[in-house]
């Protein structure tokens, strides 16, 4: 008879910390009572739990519930956006590098931007100052570092591949953590705008996401899981012919998606055909309407969001796209995915990736003990402790 394989208990003690916080993320409130019913822990357990995580400053009391009649209130429970911060750099943007300190709820509290006149060839040191004035914007304890890259990205944090920024084989997360000493977690762009997404606009945990830009990607969600594909390249659809006899593309190759449905190429056109203008984007959002469905069908995702400019992704494009997902898929036993077009803005990628940051590094804290004590890394390396009740003043921070 085989061996019971017994748990470890810091495996429990993660495992339960994940859980209230993903409860609680990113603004929500419960009281202890309510989180141990949703975990399934004893109220002394739950107790120990939500003990640590205050002591951390994952969490706070916010008071008690406002409920009417008698009995005695209880103390809710929500994330503590002062405790920590996290830096989180976007690499995606035309000549622009941009980064912002984003606390533990996912908001966005100070942001710096540096001019890049060449994308196509970002030099390291450029992302290392970016980080640098952001470590200098804040006394909170840094939690990690997020860097959202176009290309593909390993699970070790090494950029594989990025045309756009002139990258190959990079082993950014590494030299990140090699200069800063602190956790970082380097990952695809459109991964991290879905994972944006889904927490602070309209994705479920089947969705699929598109991005249109300077090129077209794409990421999945299923289960709530972003799926990254055994070489990492999951989403990387801008490359993949629809149309053989279509303009050439960067690539090479005739009729990429990309090549026909970029916003260069899509501006060209309306510019040359101004009374044109609604049949093109309609053209455009049938193409990925069609591109599209048997991704969605074989899934059976629930919602498809779709990210680019508003006069680009507007009406006439997503109307279309509707009307071909819903022609290609709807039958007695199956509806067409709720399509919309997503609405966060341009700091989706950047609230996304420290999202991986918190998920990726939140059991991390345990090991570096209490907060009051943690060892707080300026960007030269050398180390100064730091209390987060001791504020410098700043405005926002």
């Amino acid at each position: 008879m085989p061996k019971t394989l017994k748990s470890d208990p810091s495996d429990v003690r993660a495992r339960n910390i994940r859980a209230v916080f993903q409860l609680l993320f990113p603004a929500e409130q419960m009281s202890r009572a309510e989180l141990g019913r949703r975990v399934g822990l004893s109220r002394m357990a739950i107790s120990e739990v939500v003990g640590e995580m205050t002591e951390n400053r994952l969490l706070r009391e916010t008071g008690v519930d406002s409920r009417s009649g008698r009995g005695k209130r209880s103390v809710m429970l929500a994330v503590d956006p002062d405790g920590w911060r996290i830096v989180s750099i976007d690499l995606t943007q035309q000549f622009v590098i941009r980064g912002a300190l984003v606390d533990l709820c996912g908001r966005i509290v100070d942001r710096v931007e540096i001019p890049c006149e060449n994308m196509g060839d970002v030099p390291l040191e450029i992302v290392g100052e970016l980080c640098e004035k952001l470590l200098s914007m804040t006394d909170r304890p840094l939690l990690g570092m997020g860097v959202s890259v176009p290309g593909v990205v390993g699970q070790d944090g090494t950029v594989i591949r990025s045309v756009n920024l002139g990258w190959t084989n990079v082993p950014l997360r590494q030299r990140i953590e090699t200069r800063f000493h602190v956790p970082a977690v380097v990952s695809n762009d459109t991964n991290m705008a879905l994972l944006g997404e889904c927490y602070f606009g309209d994705c479920s945990a089947d969705s699929v996401f598109i991005k249109i830009g300077q090129g077209v990607g794409a990421a999945v969600c299923v289960n709530g899981e972003i799926v990254e594909g055994c070489g990492y390249a999951a989403g990387e659809i801008g490359h993949v012919v629809v149309d053989p006899k279509g303009p050439r593309c960067v690539c090479g190759k005739r009729g990429c998606l990309e090549a026909l449905l970029s916003v260069s190429y899509l501006r060209e056109r309306i510019d040359a055909e101004p009374e044109d203008r609604t049949a093109i984007l309609s053209e455009a959002g049938q193409r990925l309407g069609r591109a599209l469905a048997m991704t969605v069908s074989l899934l059976d995702l629930s919602d498809v969001s779709v990210f680019g400019p508003p006069e680009i992704v507007g009406e006439a494009f997503i109307g279309s796209m509707r009307e071909e997902l819903e022609s290609c898929i709807s039958a007695d036993y199956r509806n067409a995915p709720s399509l919309h077009r997503c609405q966060q803005g341009d700091d989706l990628v950047l609230r996304g990736q420290a999202v991986a940051v918190i998920r990726g590094l939140l059991d991390s804290i345990h090991s570096r003990g209490l907060v009051e004590d943690v060892v707080h890394f300026t960007s030269e390396g050398e180390q100064s402790h730091h209390d987060p009740d001791e504020h410098s003043g700043k405005s926002g921070d």
